[in-house]
């Protein structure tokens, strides 16, 4: 499969963050590291319930009427024991009717050293009450992976974002707003290192006037230290025979108006607070990236309306019979290379998720069973070793394995070695998203051909349906033909798949396997073969010059595979033409839609060279937003793409670092036009 070109950086750190060192005494978890416990064996729940869910008020403030999403950041996961009790009284809100039932609670936390999966399993076993949110959290649980790692928790609309790393470099990163603060971890006299200035005005950064925050610790530094970020703080009576604890208000301004240009101020946003966010959505097309974000949308309580030209959902883009979801892991820390893997990450929690969970069957519309990429050649070979040898990704996320163990393992005869990605596989992009837009809060229209976007009394128009809210971009090529969006240089990249019809033998292979080209399991008595990339061919038909190259590069990678098939002709053989709609820097666009006349004169000063001067942040179209330009890559980055949208709609935190995000922002292209003072298309 293409890969888009990145900048190739010496190796940084590596992606694996070291677990906590636990001492269990006496089923009381005791860090090595800081010499503290985690939680007071006999009154831990109790200590959590009063310290933050009491003194953050959120029994009272999850019962005032309308409220339909809550976001509580927390420094310290640890055991997860604060996680649990906040869904707890979530999930009571709920049962006693304080709450809409599709209403969204997301827990950001930031851990740097995180539990290993056993310790998580242990703690939770002292809480069998919990068990509905802690067994399927230790099925999500992630490989410790510094970043980002997404989860989501349907027994009671609850999403998780962990961000794996120290608390001011985890914060520094994060963009969105929060509604609560647990500040939790260890006392400042055992860990000086977080407790810092830059924490706090991060703190201060990410909240607004209604923030409130709860510490078990009264602390004069970390008093002083909000206090001077713009909270009302208060000394309270701590629980049990802790005799004081602190809590308090942001009475403080949240955001700066303008920035420097080393920030990025184009790219800034201006997040929805409390009750700023809206209701109702227009999507425009049925393919992967639209039925995400619709999806993503209803699950926060949305009404979306999702609008398809064609007759059928998933008949372009996402038209192939079987896909794949799959990255290349690498050893270079750049924001691009960031976003992928993020996107994979999650994809393979989302998808597992949301398929066995729905009537598709495992097996026949997919299988999320792994994936393998043979190392075809010296190049792949010499990446696959060097991050096997660096030890730069844990092994749960990637194995390597010589041709002996493929054969033991996945039962596929090869003379090459290659590198297993246990979560990724295949399924069936169409199944996919009839199960996504299966959704109460969904209005499918199709043979819909959308004209004009008009924006009339703060609301959106999309020809005469409307208002709406908000309206998403996700109909690839189709994106760029109204006026807000001519500037954006999508383009079109041909490509061909083969189908080859299944034997006995070739029936065995349970695993997509990716090469130069790539073969999946069959389905429906064939299996996918390809795939061309053409970006300078608009043939729609199959050409037999097309099918020859996907069964020479087969032939050539997997000789014993091809001979199972018994290969016809490149002349006789079928197959499908799909066009990729890719950017010429081969990330995605997503996220708010530039008004590309504000920018032009809000920006027209870089492109004079006036550097040292403020900029305001980017102006853009209210509540018109766009995900597209996934290319080849759809099935693993439309999954992430949808909650960055609905993070930009809703306010809540967003699901990868800051500069990944400005890697994919949709005015990357317009800025960087106006700094080389060229006029966009």
């Amino acid at each position: 499969m293409n890969q888009p070109p990145s900048d190739t950086p010496p190796a940084p750190r590596s992606r694996i963050v070291p677990c906590a060192r636990i001492e269990w005494q006496d089923r009381t978890p005791v860090s090595d590291q800081f010499e503290d416990v985690y939680f007071s064996r006999e009154v831990g729940r109790e200590e959590t319930r009063y310290v933050f869910l009491q003194n953050n008020d959120l029994e009272a403030r999850w019962s005032e009427n309308g409220l339909r999403q809550f976001t509580i950041a927390e420094t310290g996961f640890g055991t997860g024991l604060n996680f649990y009790c906040a869904a707890e009284l979530w999930r009571h809100c709920k049962a006693e009717g304080h709450l809409q039932a599709n209403a969204h609670l997301h827990f950001v936390s930031v851990e740097k050293h995180p539990l290993t999966r056993a310790d998580l399993a242990r703690a939770a076993d002292q809480w069998p009450s919990y068990d509905w949110i802690s067994d399927p959290l230790l099925e999500q649980y992630p490989a410790p992976v510094r970043g980002y790692h997404r989860l989501y928790f349907s027994a009671a609309n609850i999403t998780l974002t962990l961000i794996l790393d120290d608390a001011s470099t985890g914060f520094s990163t994060l963009e969105g707003r929060v509604d609560a603060w647990f500040l939790d971890g260890f006392a400042p006299a055992k860990n000086p290192g977080m407790w810092q200035e830059e924490l706090f005005q991060h703190i201060a950064r990410l909240s607004h006037p209604r923030t409130t925050v709860a510490t078990f610790t009264a602390a004069g530094v970390v008093k002083r230290g909000l206090q001077e970020v713009g909270f009302k703080m208060e000394k309270v009576a701590g629980f049990g025979r802790k005799r004081d604890m602190l809590r308090g208000q942001f009475q403080g301004v949240s955001t700066e108006e303008t920035l420097a240009p080393e920030a990025k101020p184009w790219f800034h946003f201006h997040y929805p607070g409390p009750g700023q966010s809206g209701t109702r959505a227009a999507v425009i097309g049925a393919g992967l990236a639209g039925a995400t974000v619709a999806n993503s949308l209803a699950r926060r309580g949305w009404r979306v309306t999702v609008l398809e030209q064609a007759s059928t959902i998933a008949s372009q883009g996402s038209g192939n019979p079987t896909g794949v979801t799959f990255t290349k892991l690498s050893l270079h820390d750049t924001p691009q290379n960031r976003f992928y893997q993020w996107a994979y990450l999650y994809a393979c929690r989302y998808l597992l998720d949301t398929l066995r969970n729905s009537d598709a069957i495992e097996g026949k519309d997919w299988n999320l069973n792994g994936v393998l990429r043979l190392a075809f050649d010296a190049k792949e070979a010499a990446e696959q070793a060097s991050l096997l040898q660096e030890q730069y990704w844990p092994p749960e996320l990637m194995q390597g394995l010589g041709p002996e163990q493929i054969q033991q393992q996945l039962g596929l005869q090869t003379d090459l070695s290659g590198m297993l990605l246990p979560g990724g596989g295949w399924l069936n992009p169409a199944v996919l998203c009839q199960t996504l837009l299966d959704h109460q809060g969904i209005e499918l229209r199709t043979a819909v051909a959308v004209q004009t976007l008009q924006r009339r009394d703060n609301q959106w128009q999309v020809d005469d349906l409307g208002p709406f809210d908000a309206v998403v971009l996700a109909n690839a090529f189709g994106s760029n033909q109204f006026e807000q969006t001519r500037h954006l240089p999508l383009k079109s990249v041909r490509g061909q798949i083969t189908y080859c019809p299944a034997t006995t033998a070739s029936s065995q292979l349970q695993h997509a396997i990716n090469y130069h080209g790539y073969i999946n399991p069959a389905r429906e008595g064939f299996h996918c073969v390809g795939a061309t990339f053409n970006p300078r061919l608009d043939c729609v038909h199959s050409r037999p010059e097309d099918h020859h190259w996907n069964l020479e590069q087969l032939r050539q990678t997997l000789p014993s595979l091809a001979q199972d098939l018994a290969l016809a002709p490149a002349e006789h053989c079928e197959g499908r033409v799909g066009f990729r709609c890719q950017t010429p820097d081969y990330l995605p666009i997503i996220g708010p839609l530039p008004d590309v006349e504000r920018y032009s004169r809000a920006f027209s000063d870089l492109g004079k060279g006036f550097l040292k001067r403020t900029f305001p942040y980017g102006p853009n179209h209210a509540g018109l937003l766009i995900s597209c330009g996934h290319g080849s890559r759809g099935i693993t980055s439309a999954c992430l793409a949808a909650e960055i949208i609905a993070s930009y709609l809703t306010g809540e935190p967003q699901p990868l670092d800051r500069e990944a995000l400005f890697a994919i922002h949709p005015a990357r292209f317009l800025i960087r036009n106006i700094i080389r003072r060229q006029h966009p298309q």
